[in-house]
């Protein structure tokens, strides 16, 4: 009888398995299909227009263009886009949408797939559907920005170390570390905030290995192997216009959402109301952008008052629904909002009244409330779980919980969330089966059952 219930296990895991599988190849040919169909194969993200003046720089004039945007902005996805156009100047946009959703499409399945492997393995299938259907991560691959592609080294980074964690040894160890940092460096190179997001993956997991030899290994090579691609990003800075820096848009980025005339969000268009003071320290003429970045520190510090508002606005942007009266953010271009319902019921003045007055104010603050308290309820729930789910809740939550703390340094913005967006549905899913396990007496604890180790 034993064997039997043992061998029904098994058959249905291989099912649960091929199913998976199954459903992110149908969304991946469905994508396919699209991108075949949409004029260029793809759509312009929220900065498109500047990845292409980029792109079009390092056409021209090579590695070290001097294009003013490639040290403005970070060169780092440009350069990808380059390297995309060795194949097909005139395809590059279908060969760019192509690589972007066959990788969403390998994070989302590998990630899945080491969800299945743990005590969680009842959210593999809703949270692969979540992934795979979610019209604003899953359809951003067919745009030109890095958004799709940082998610999906996050996902990746995630079921990585997850593996490794269910599966320890020193062997596995070096190499994983070595796989970890490739793609962190990979995305610090397209965001640079990925930096400081990578190096502290690298130290959770550390500390997760226990012991100063694991930890050490673990975080020296981890961060040596990721700082090599934004090296490569200062050295061309360095050959192209004499300036050590990654990108010189933090100060500014950072003041736009700062001062006394704040509003949490980016200023309006050619306002030059905004901003802290910030003079040039002699014998310069003028402001460096690290020079306002401690200025606008610094109006921080002097006005605590004013920064906790401020800091309840950008984080109230962050998590904003894509469209509505409270959405806020750079997110015009979403796929999703050439299909979204909402924005077609306000596109007459009776649905525009119902949308943005006190109705839709009170479905956008449900929006923003519910999901935020699915994140931290599943959170909790892995948590409380222990063992290689507790590592995971730490290792979903921290990038989730610096993009946040970031926007909040800088600007409030919605589009800022995308990079973490997969791990946060991961988390929102958690959270609904934590909330349904509590409610359903002890029902959900199915989800609970042990399961082997991999080899």
């Amino acid at each position: 009888m034993a064997k039997r219930v043992k061998q029904r296990a098994v058959v249905r895991d291989q099912k649960l398995k091929r199913n998976l599988i199954l459903i992110s190849l149908a969304v991946l040919l469905i994508k396919f299909v699209l991108i075949l169909s949409i004029k260029n194969g793809g759509w312009l993200g929220a900065d498109g227009e500047n990845y292409l003046t980029g792109l079009n720089g390092l056409i021209k004039s090579g590695f070290a263009s001097k294009e003013p945007l490639l040290i403005y902005w970070p060169a780092g996805y440009p350069i990808l886009l380059w390297m995309l156009t060795f194949v097909s100047i005139s395809k590059f946009v279908f060969l760019l949408s192509f690589t972007q959703s066959i990788l969403y499409f390998v994070a989302t399945a590998f990630f899945v797939e080491r969800i299945r492997l743990t005590r969680l393995s009842k959210l593999a299938l809703p949270l692969v559907l979540i992934l795979g259907l979610n019209p604003t991560l899953s359809l951003s691959s067919l745009a030109i920005g890095y958004e799709s592609a940082v998610a999906s080294c996050f996902l990746l980074t995630t079921a990585l170390i997850l593996r490794y964690q269910q599966n320890k040894s020193r062997k596995n160890l070096i190499r994983t570390v070595f796989l970890v940092g490739l793609i962190q460096g990979v995305s610090a190179f397209m965001q640079p905030r990925g930096i400081l997001l990578g190096i502290t993956v690298f130290v959770l997991w550390g500390i997760f290995n226990g012991g100063w030899k694991n930890m050490l290994t673990t975080v020296l090579i981890g961060t040596c192997v990721l700082m090599v691609f934004p090296a490569v990003l200062v050295l061309r800075n360095v050959q192209a216009n004499n300036t050590v820096s990654i990108s010189t848009n933090l100060g500014s980025t950072m003041n736009g959402g700062a001062g006394d005339n704040a509003t949490g969000g980016y200023p309006s268009r050619g306002s030059t109301n905004y901003g802290v003071p910030c003079s040039p320290k002699a014998p310069a003429t003028s402001v460096s952008d690290n020079q306002l970045v401690g200025c606008v520190i610094k109006w921080y510090l002097k006005h605590p008052t004013k920064s906790a508002v401020l800091l309840v606005k950008k984080s109230i942007y962050f998590w904003s629904p894509w469209f509505g009266p409270l959405a806020n953010g750079t997110m015009a271009r979403n796929p999703w909002l050439k299909i979204d319902p909402i924005k077609s019921i306000a596109s007459n003045q009776a649905g525009h009244s119902l949308v943005f007055g006190w109705f839709g104010k009170v479905l956008s603050w449900i929006w923003i409330v519910l999901g935020l308290f699915l994140v931290f309820y599943g959170f909790i729930w892995l948590w409380r779980m222990r063992g290689v789910e507790r590592e995971l809740s730490i290792l979903a939550g921290t990038p989730i919980l610096l993009a946040w703390l970031i926007s909040v340094g800088t600007i409030g913005d919605h589009r800022y969330r995308l990079p973490t967006m997969g791990l946060s549905l991961f988390l929102q899913v958690a959270g609904y089966f934590g909330l349904r396990e509590r409610f359903s007496g002890g029902v959900g604890r199915a989800t609970l059952e042990p399961r082997r180790r991999t080899r």
